[in-house]
Order: structure tokens, then sequence, then C-alpha cells
């Protein structure tokens, strides 16, 4: 039951009246709202039908769900409306944000008058109103630390509210403020005790109509003592008030707590004791864990490693990779020190469990520690539980290692490396790079300071004069925000990394460096708040308190959330621009190297430097671009090399589990912020997800990601060894490239040769140029894959994901994960092992066989093959590189095939192989996935059978049926026409390998050029010539997408009815659009993206829209950028090529989310790769029941009627433009009903009048009143005549601009295909659906 509050009176009267009228106010607002949000509650809009849960149809699906819910929002139309209009609103979110991120940096900075007008400059957009609050709550949380009574803070309250923020109440958080700042103010005046206080307490928590629970929630203001004085002292707040992770901590004081901790840690101490191998971990052992690794992380910090030469690769018990020499690869290899464990960690470590007889954890302190072996080498799931619990805590810190930026580390290293340089001498200085980067970072820090100092005096100023004063203003705040000593190195580091790209050679784009640099300052800015609110928090625990270790790392992860969740406030383009450019320019003053040349009098060396940058322009595609040049003699030392995306900590595997996705842009990592959709400048998208993620919507999408997230994996260190030998070779071998320093060019044919003959040479040269380069880039990205498989073997970790546009999950981390090669996917396994068991056994062998590419064949004759190929197998696993048979080097993924042979004869080597603990993830494929959708959407009978959607005795092959109908159709050819010579070529040479990658891109919308290119990729070392192999490829292209259709019918009837729908819905508007943008005949401004809804309720935007940029003064250039606040036209031809492959991308990712929640139901460890779903081998029979299921639960409900309901009401009253022939009677109709409204308007007719008075014929025909709605049915306007005119009219009707007339008619889309007779619910009976 709820303790009544008394309302007592306050020490102060005057006080008290105010502060309870405002309560009282703020009551009757806040009830007045909650109204508003109840009502509110379903987000909706023209294009976002939301229905509440119970509507959803089993498995999240749902079929009528747009005739339940008619609520039409607003919140959407600017996205719609004309180009002006969108203009307008579009620049009131582009300035709220402007002023968002000059407000956060002025308040940083200390300058609170600058900040107050600011703050009124946010109060006077009218739209950013209805969330000002926040705004305010921000300004007024930073102000508050100054007020030395409770009175003075509450009068300036009263006093804003009241005179300048006239329509604006406090909330939950502003009572949170003013809580925090009371306790704050009574214990420094030592009145904490007071009567007075209580009083003011009590009242301040009556201004909530929310609840207690409500205001305990700002765990970003209140902090741990005032929960404890609220809770414990004064007894204002109960137990359940107190947020889940705050009151662990809390109410963990007490003895009960204390206890169960005690009773716990002596249960470990049992269980160490008398089972061998398992750990124990004390809390004391958490503690100086913590200790440990900010340690060790100090002790990195000033490393000396030496970015000129090889950067030494973390301590493994592995052999060492030979590197690509790259300064890319040395970054990661810094990076990746953050896994090194100090000799007091290992003691730790081998302290999990003091009393192990088997001498598991008795570490050797010159070998590296493992933990997957340590794992593997306990007895029981409790053992390995409690194992995995202190794994978790232990590596709490070694992820904020890993996560947050180590800049401080470069300037050590470089000081280091600059101090050795200086005392051998001068010629040391010269060659080593790591002191260049000193000497430029001790050159150029003065001068950034003197440049802050400037910023600073310019901020005091209260008049602004001259123009440089004026620039100097919009960038001044943002530059005082971070460490001067930091932004030069973040500088030097960015402009380093940026060398070589935007197809500059030995440079950048201006425009590219001025926005990166600026971006990186930002994020360093926003990781130190980050761990300065995390400290906020905590700050008053006694940190001896080692039994409350664990609640205080959960508080901390609630924290993070709750800050990234809140963080809403991005730097401006322009912002980031400048600051980049302020930085870049100071650089390029200071940046010098050293050059030598001969004096052409006596041909003695002189020395001397020059510029190692400088700013100059040139013309690429045809464009004036200002560039930044690197030094030559800078880039030879740089190896010439692209430098990959430098590979930032927080863009590595996870060693604790992700930060759970609960809405759209709290998920992932705990330091840096990611968002649920990976999307660039696409606001629409954005607001979509946003709505639906507040209406919580879209739970499912989460849960799906979640458990993606939470599979944990390890590194295969069996493959690592054998890979790395091949690596360190240099060889060529499979897909790895071998080291090759030169390009071994053709030689020049002599002078005299024949033109065509230099040119081949020319042409083979450009070739041989061009696969280098290719190699080199290929072996650059698989040695950092190698590199980092390397640092994580024996480590448990995991891979955060979130989603492209249409719904399909990716791994955060961008270099090694399973969405990786083939060798990447070999490198990896899971982390928790299961029993093999008679089923895990033989799939394990259909998936070694499906490996290989014997995939075509029942699965038991795959399970035979692999038996007949036993002798083979072990060959392979005994001697992988010099066997007698290299079986697994002929497989098709053949690294993955030897990562399975070796799993499969470690299970045979068992007495009972069924007994084998098996952490291989095997595989289940659907059959060309693309037109497994196609066929169950349109009842494609024939389809259906050819992509194993019916059951069968033998799996389909669409890929060879499609290759037969192509070669039928060239026999037939070849008899009308004998002479065509490629026909005839490819009657012999065809084979399904050939047309596999067509067919299996066509349903994703791959262009005829696409398909060339795939099949010359197949043909062209057949026929040698290029210019022949691309109009083969041409050719056999053409006969591909014609056999295609021939097959797969009634999937591309439902794709040409796609297409179709997008024509027409990508040229229309709006009846309501704003008229005013329509006089004088101007023509309509088309808007409107196509949109759609999962069935997993996830909005998805396509967002191909005209790209616009603005011009942006620095002190280097003008520079254009875009703006990410743009709204565009749309781009109709990529909205129209996009639609059809990007609805069956969104069904298919349904289809992997719906299948990977059902699975973790199951206890199933999951993983996908798109179509490719992943499990333990004994766990394939209950994951491929699951698959099926949920796919007959997909399209159980017709989703293209469902879709066409969904476009019907999201488009209704729109108007498409459209043309129909002079000739037709319905011109003449329309032409005469123009022609009299221009008599009585006195004036030619526009598109505004047609509009208006259509709006106003729809108006009366929806009208409650009969005689008005009889009026509606006589009114005939231009727009009702041209109804049903897209129907009527062929396209040939409608060439030749002179023989048409252009007319606004009724968005009406084309009828759904015919459904064929095919029932979904056969797939669960089929065996070779996925398999």
């Amino acid at each position: 039951m709820l303790r009544q509050i008394t309302r007592t009176s306050c020490h102060s009267r005057t006080l008290s009246k105010r502060l309870l009228s405002l309560s009282t106010q703020y009551r009757c607002i806040t009830t007045k709202n909650g109204v508003l949000r109840e009502n509110m509650s379903i987000i909706s809009d023209s294009s976002t039908i939301q229905p509440p849960d119970s509507l959803l149809q089993k498995n999240f699906l749902r079929a009528n769900y747009l005739k339940n819910n008619k609520t039409i929002s607003n919140e959407f139309d600017l996205f719609t409306g004309t180009q002006h209009a969108v203009s307008l609103t579009m620049a009131d979110k582009r300035d709220v944000m402007s002023l968002w991120s000059l407000l956060e940096a002025c308040l940083q900075s200390n300058y609170i008058e600058r900040s107050f007008s600011i703050l009124k400059s946010l109060y006077e957009i009218e739209s950013h109103r209805k969330s000002f609050i926040d705004d305010y709550n921000y300004f007024f949380n930073h102000i508050a630390t100054r007020f030395s009574s409770v009175k003075e803070m509450s009068d300036r309250l009263q006093k804003d509210l009241t005179l300048h923020f006239t329509d604006i109440s406090p909330n939950d958080k502003t009572v949170a403020i003013l809580l925090n700042q009371t306790l704050r103010i009574t214990k420094k005046n030592g009145k904490l005790e007071d009567n007075s206080t209580r009083q003011n307490l009590e009242l301040f928590l009556t201004m909530s109509s929310s609840g207690l629970r409500k205001i305990c929630s700002n765990i970003d203001i209140l902090t741990l003592e005032d929960y404890k004085i609220l809770y414990s002292k004064m007894d204002l707040i109960k137990d359940y008030h107190l947020p889940n992770n705050i009151r662990e901590l809390i109410v963990g004081e007490q003895k009960n707590i204390l206890q169960d901790e005690m009773a716990n840690v002596e249960n470990i101490e049992r269980i160490g004791a008398t089972n061998t191998g398992t750990t124990t971990s004390s809390s004391s052992s958490n503690d100086t864990a913590v200790k440990e690794t900010t340690t060790q992380l100090q002790q990195d910090d000033s490393a000396t490693v030496r970015l000129d030469e090889d950067v030494k690769s973390i301590e493994k018990d592995a052999a060492k990779l030979v590197n690509v020499t790259t300064l890319g690869m040395r970054v990661i290899r810094h990076s990746l020190q953050g896994l090194s464990l100090s000799e007091k960690q290992n003691e730790l470590i081998s302290n999990f469990n003091t009393n192990s007889s088997s001498g598991v954890f008795n570490l050797d302190n010159k070998k590296p520690v493992n933990f997957f072996e340590m794992y593997k080498s306990l007895k029981t799931d409790e053992e390995k539980m409690l194992f995995e619990q202190n794994l978790e805590e232990f590596n709490q810190n070694r992820q904020q290692t890993l996560e947050v930026r180590a800049t401080d580390a470069a300037k050590e290293r470089w000081r280091h490396d600059f101090e050795e340089a200086k005392a051998r001498g001068d010629l040391s200085i010269q060659k080593s790079l790591n002191s260049k980067l000193w000497k430029w970072y001790n050159d150029m820090l003065p001068l950034l300071k003197e440049e802050i100092q400037d910023c600073k005096e310019n901020l005091d100023k209260k008049n602004v004069g001259s123009k440089h004063v004026l620039n100097r203003s919009d960038f001044a705040p943002y530059l005082t925000l971070v460490d001067p000593e930091k932004m030069c190195v973040i500088a030097i580091l960015e402009i380093l990394k940026l060398n070589s790209t935007g197809g500059i050679s030995e440079g950048m784009r201006t425009a590219r460096a001025v926005i990166s640099v600026g971006k990186a300052i930002e994020m360093e800015f926003r990781s130190e708040q980050l761990l300065k609110n995390e400290s906020y928090l905590l700050k008053d625990i006694n940190k001896k308190s080692n039994e409350f270790k664990q609640y205080v790392r959960n508080a901390k992860k609630s924290l993070r959330s709750l800050k990234l969740d809140e963080s809403k406030v991005i730097w401006p383009q322009a912002v980031r621009a400048k600051v980049g450019s302020i930085l870049i320019s100071i650089l390029l003053k200071v940046a010098r190297v050293p050059v030598e040349g001969k004096n052409p009098l006596n041909e003695e060396k002189v020395f001397g430097d020059a510029p190692a940058f400088s700013h100059s322009y040139q013309y690429h595609n045809g464009v004036k671009l200002g560039v930044i040049r690197i030094h030559p003699s800078l880039i030879n030392q740089l190896n010439g090399e692209r430098l990959f995306a430098s590979v930032q900590p927080q863009l590595l595997p996870m060693l604790v589990k992700p930060r759970p996705w609960v809405n759209w842009k709290s998920g992932g990592y705990y330091y840096s912020q990611s968002s649920l959709i990976r999307t660039k400048d696409s606001p629409e998208q954005m607001a979509y997800i946003e709505a639906a993620s507040r209406s919580n919507t879209i739970d499912k999408v989460y849960d799906g990601l979640n458990v993606l997230g939470e599979t944990s994996w390890t590194v295969n260190r069996k493959i690592f060894d054998v890979v790395s030998q091949v690596w360190n070779n240099g060889k060529p071998f499979l897909e790895i490239p071998g080291i090759q320093h030169e390009p071994e060019y053709i030689p020049r044919p002599s002078s005299d040769a024949d033109p065509s003959e230099i040119n081949t040479w020319k042409l083979k040269n450009r070739e041989i140029a061009n696969q280098f380069a290719s190699n080199r880039s290929m072996r650059c990205d698989m040695n950092y894959k190698l590199e980092i498989a390397r640092a994580f073997l024996g480590e448990k970790f995991y891979f955060p994901h979130n989603m492209d546009f249409r719904g399909r999950a990716y791994p955060l981390s961008p270099h090694f994960n399973h969405l990786g090669n083939d060798m990447s996917r070999s490198l990896l396994t899971f982390w928790k092992g299961k029993r093999l068991g008679a089923d895990g056994l033989r799939w394990l062998k259909v998936h070694l066989a499906n490996l290989y590419g014997i995939n075509k064949i029942p699965i038991d004759g795959r399970v035979e093959f692999v038996e007949e190929h036993m002798d083979e197998i072990r060959d392979s696993v005994d001697n992988p590189l010099d066997g007698k048979f290299k079986w697994w080097q002929k497989a098709d993924k053949p690294w993955q095939t030897l990562a399975t042979c070796i799993e499969l004869v470690e299970a045979l080597k068992l007495e009972n192989p069924e007994d084998f603990i098996s952490h291989q993830p095997v595989h289940q494929d659907g059959t060309c996935n693309g037109l497994q959708h196609y066929a169950a959407l349109g009842g494609d009978m024939v389809g259906a059978a050819q992509v194993n959607l019916i059951p069968d005795n033998k799996p389909n092959d669409v890929y060879m049926h499609v290759a037969n109908i192509v070669r039928a159709n060239l026999q037939k050819k070849i008899e009308n026409d004998p002479e065509d010579e490629i026909a005839k070529f490819f009657i012999e040479k065809l084979n399904r390998k050939i047309v596999k990658q067509t067919v299996m891109t066509h349903v994703y919308g791959v262009t005829l050029v696409g398909a060339t290119l795939q099949i010359d990729k197949q043909i062209h070392d057949m026929i040698g010539d290029r210019e022949v192999s691309l109009k083969y490829s041409k050719y056999l292209a053409k006969a591909v997408f014609e056999a295609i259709r021939q097959s797969f019918n009634g999937a591309h009837l439902i794709q040409d009815w796609l297409g179709e729908c997008c024509n027409r819905i990508s040229k229309s508007i709006r009846l309501d659009v704003d008229k005013s943008s329509l006089l004088q005949g101007k023509k309509p401004d088309f808007m409107t993206s196509i949109i759609w809804t999962t069935p997993l309720n996830m909005p998805i935007v396509q967002p191909y829209r005209e790209v616009s940029k603005k011009q942006v003064d620095t002190n280097l250039q003008t520079v254009f950028i875009s703006d990410p606040f743009a709204v565009n036209k749309i781009n109709a031809r990529r909205q129209k090529a996009g639609f059809p492959p990007n609805f069956i991308h969104s069904l298919d990712a349904s289809h992997m989310l719906m299948s990977a929640i059902k699975c973790r139901e199951d206890g199933l460890e999951f993983a996908s790769v798109h179509d490719s779903y992943w499990t333990h081998a004994s766990d394939i029979p209950t994951m491929n029941k699951n698959l099926r299921q949920q796919f007959v639960a997909l399209h159980e409900v017709d989703l293209i009627e469902r879709l066409k309901d969904e476009f019907d009401e999201r488009y209704k009253n729109y108007i498409q433009i459209s043309k129909i022939p002079k000739t037709s009677e319905m011109a003449s109709e329309i032409m005469a009903r123009k022609n009299l409204l221009a008599a009585e308007l006195g004036r030619p007719i526009t598109y505004a009048d047609e509009l208006k008075l259509e709006q106003k014929r729809l108006a009366l025909l929806n009208s409650e009143y009969e005689s008005e709605v009889k009026e509606g049915e006589q009114m005939v306007t231009t727009i009702s005549l041209a109804k049903g005119c897209e129907d009527l009219f062929t396209a040939e009707d409608r060439k030749g601009d002179r023989n048409v007339l252009t007319v606004l008619t009724p968005l009406d889309l084309p009828n759904i295909p015919a459904k064929g007779d095919f029932d979904v619910s056969n797939v669960n009976n089929s065996t070779y659906f996925f398999s």
C-alpha cells in the first residue's frame, strides 16, 4: 500500500505558496497532457497505422490491422508535402539541432548568459515547444549548482517559467533536480537534519502527477547518496520507488542482502574445493580486478610502441603473423593491446579456483590465459555457469578499455620515440615517424591553445565586432570542450588515416577531411561526458564495500543506457567543418618533413624541410575539388598504402554481452551510441523508426537482434594454426593472395610496333595493375581479420547487431564476424558446446557434404558421401597442407570444410562419437530464398516445387532447372539460325555455375549490366578476349532472364505488380498539398516515398531522394557538405528499381528474426547470415522445425493483399500525374470541363484549382449530411473524370508528348495478380526447404 505523503508548511510561507501553486499548476497541466498522451498512445500517420498488441495475429502477424485503426497523424506529412513546405519544416528541425549543440557547448564552457539567450531562441520555435522542458531542465540542472539556498533556486525556477517560458510546466526531471540540489545545499550548510529541509523535500515530491517512481527514475540527476537519504534517513520513498539496479545498491546494505552475498561466496568456494576446474571469485578479487585493469590501461598509455615500425602483437600462445606493413595494421595491433592481461590479473584468474587438483587454473605466467580451454575443462553445468558469471564480471573493465579511445596513449608513444630519437641524433629523428608526429604535436599545441584563448575572449565579449570575430563565434563554444592536447592527437591521426581516400591519390578531399576531424572531436567529447556522468552517479559510494561491486556494475550499465538514450544532440555539419578546418589549418602550418636534394652547382647533397601537407585544387570526374596533399616522402613512410578505416576499439567484438536493444538508439556497445538502423542522412526513415519505437510496436525486432547479440563465440584454434601457417608462408593459397611487393608488368612493345599491339599492351598492364591492387587490398583485409582473430584466441566474445533500412541484421564490428568470407567463418566457433547425439552426428556429416558442394542429393546420400571419403577426411585433418589427397582444398567452401573435418574426426576418436561435445556451427541454407518468398506470395506451384517448398524425396536444383531451360531455348535459336555462334558456344559450355549468381540475384533486382558482369566472371577464362567475353555474357544474361520468367511466372507477376505500384505512388502528391506552390500552372514536386510495414511492425522507408548539399565557409576553403535535415524530391527511378528486392529483403529479415526468437525460446544457440541459419549439430532438427513453422506463419497471411490494403490506406486521397491520348473521349470531357472552369474563373485553370475542387468534392461525399453527400455525388471535377485512366490506356497509347494530355487522376493502384494454388502449409513437411 502506498504511504500517504503529508504536506506540511514550509519554513518560508512565500516559498510554500509559490511552490504549491506551481505544483497545482503542474498537476493540472500534466493531467490534461495525460489525457492527450492516452489519446495519442498509438503512434500513427498517413503511412504508419499502428495497432494494439491484441490485434497482432499468431507470431506477431496481422492481417486487417488497417481497418481497426483509422487514426491519421500529421507527424510525417512534412515528408510528402511540397519542397517549399518541407524546407520550412526541416529548417525548424535544423535550427533546433544547431541551438541544442550550441546550448550544450556554452553550458559546458560556463557561458550562462549566452546559454539563456539560446534557450529563449529554442522557446521561440513553436514546433519545438512541446519538448522544450527537456532543454530547460538541461540548463536548470547546470546552473542549479551555483545556488547557495533553496529559496534562491526556487525563485529562479519560478521566474523563468512565469516570465520567460509561460507555456512550460516542470516535469519529473525538474523535480529530481530540485531534490538533488536541495540535498546538496542543505548538506553544505549543515541543515540536512532541519525540519524545513524535510518539508521542502516532501513538497517537491508532491509536484509529480506520475508518482514517486517516475521521479526516482532520473538516475542521471539523483546520486546514490541522494537515494540513501531519501530512502534510509528520511523515509520519504519506499524500495519499490527505486530503480531496479539502484534498489539493489541501497537495499543491499541491509543485513539479509549481505548474508545472501556471503552464502553465495561460501557456496562458490565449496564447489571449487570439491570440483576440479571450477571458478570462484570473491568480491575483493573483483575490486582488485577493477584496479588492475585501470593500472594496466595506464601502463598501456606509456608503453613504447613505434608506429613507424612493426607494432608488437598481443602475446598469445600462437604463431605471430607476417603483417602487411600499413599504418592501419599497426593501429589495429595497438587497439588489440587492450586485451592484454597483467601479472596480477593472471593471479586473479588463477584464484578463480585455488584448490583445483588438476592444475587447470594453476596458470603458467609465461603462457597467455586461454579462457576457452579453462571453460571446456569444467565437468558440470553448474561449474560452467559459475565460471561464465565470473568471466563476465572480470571482462567488464576490459570491455571499457576496448571501447574508450586512447588518444593519450598515442601522444605518449610519440613523446617517448621523440626523446629517444633526439638522444640518438637528428638522423634518427628524420627516420622516425613517431618522432615527426611528436614534433608536429608540440608545435601545434601552443597555436591551438592560443586559438582557444581567443575563442574564450570572444565568448566573453558582449558586443561582436569584425567579420573574423563573427566567424569565430560560430565555432568558439565547441573548440573549448575537449582538451587541446587530445584535439591535436585526434587531428593528426584522422588526417593520416584519410590518406588516398575519396578517389584522391596521395591525399584526401578537403571537405571529407574537415568533417572527419570535426566529428572525431565531437565523439571524444561524447565519450568524456559519458564517463563523467557514470562517476557522478556513484561518487558517494564507499569504494571499499566490495559486496556491492556487481550492483555497481549493473547501475553503471543502466546509466550508460539512459545517457545514450537521451543523447539527441549532434553537432551541425557546418560546426564540424569549422572545428575541423581550424585544427587542420594549424596542422598544415606546423607539420614539416625532412627532404634532401642535390646542389646543381657542385652536386653536393643538401638537406632541408618541406610542408608535410599542402592545400590545393584538382579536377576529379569533371568537378573542381579542394584537396589536401601529403608530401611524397611521408607517403613512402606510410608505405604508399591506402589506409583502411582505422579500427577503433569500439568496433571490435565485445567481451561482455551487448547492451540489449530496448529502443531505436539504445543497444550494442556501452560507451558509444549505435542506432537501430544504419542509414545515411535519411530523417524520414529515422522519424518512422522513432515513432514505432515510442509506440512499442517493434519490440519483437529488438528481441530478435538481442538473440543474435547474445550468442557467444570463440576462435577456432586449430583452423587458426593452419591459416597462420599458410599466411606466413607468403604464397598464394585458395582465396589468400600471396605476398607481392610490386606488380610484374609486361615489357613495352618496340616504338615501331603496331598501334593495336600497343593498345593491347596497355590494356593487359592495366589489368595487371588492377589485379595487384585487388590482391593487395584483399591481403590487407585478411590481415586485419587474422590479427583480430589471433588476439581473441581463448576469449569469449559477442557480436552486437543492428539493421539496414530493410530490416536485415549485420554485426556492428566490421572486420571480423560470421558474415565474412569462408576463411572468417571457419575461424569462428560457438563458445558453448553441446553433446552430438545420433541426430547431431548425422547432421555434422550432412553439413560437411553441403560445404563440399554435395548439396543437391538426398540427405542420406550426403551422409553416404562423407562416410565414403573418411580416408580423405582423416588425411585432411592429419596433414591439411601436405596430405596425400588435399581433399578439403577442392571443396566449395574449403576452410569451413576443414573445420568440420576436424570436428568430425575428433568425435569419431571417441568410443561413442555421440558423446562428443561439439562447438561447430552447422548451417541450414534456403534454396534461393528470394524465389521461395516470391513463390509463397504468388501461390506459384511450379516455382514452389523448384525452390523446395513442396515435399519431395530429393532436393530440386533451381539453378540446374534454369540452365536446362536456357539450353532448350538456345537449341531453338540454333534451329532458327544455324549461324548463331554464341548459342552454339553456350550449348556446349553452359552449366549451373554460370547461371547460379544471376538466378540468385535476379529476384533482388540485378540489372542486365550486373548480370552481364556476373556471367563474364564465369566465362572470361574460357574466351580470353575481354570485349568478346562481355558480348557473350550479355547475350546469355538476356537468355537467363527469359528462362527465369518462363519458370517463375507467378513470381514475375508479383514483381511487376510491385514495380507498377511504385511507379504510380512515386508520381503522386497529397490532395491537401500546399496549393501556393502550384500557382501559374507549376508542376508539383514529387515527394512521396514508398513506405510499408513489415510483419514485425517495422516501418520501411525507401531513402532514395535527390541529393542536396549546402555551402559552408571555412578558413581553408568553401566546402559543400550534405545536409542531414534536407528532405528532397524523390528519385523515382531508384524508388522503382529498389522496391521489389527491398520488399523481399524485408520479408526474409522478418523470417530470420521470428526464427531467432523461437530458437532462443527453445534453448538453442542461433546465428544467421541473412538466409543461412546456424546452430549446434544436435539442435538442427529443432531449428528446422522452427524455420518451417515461422515461414508458414509469415505467409499464412496474404502479404500482398495486406500490402495493398496498407497502400490504399496510406496513400488514400493521393493524386497521380498521368497522361492520356488527346483523341480519347476522356480527354475531350476533361478539356471541356477545364474550359468551363476557366470561363467561370476568368483565367486559365491551374493544378491548384483542380486540387481544390476535388478536395471540396471529397469533403461533401464524406459529410454526415445527406444533402451534402448528394451534392458531392453530382459534382464533377477534372480529377474525378480521369479516374481509372491508368488501366484504360496502354503504354503505347501514351507515347509522344504532342499526342497526350497530362491530367491529374486519383491514385488508383493496379489489381493484385491472381494467386495460385500452392498451400504454404506444405512447407512444414518439406525436408529440403532449408537443408
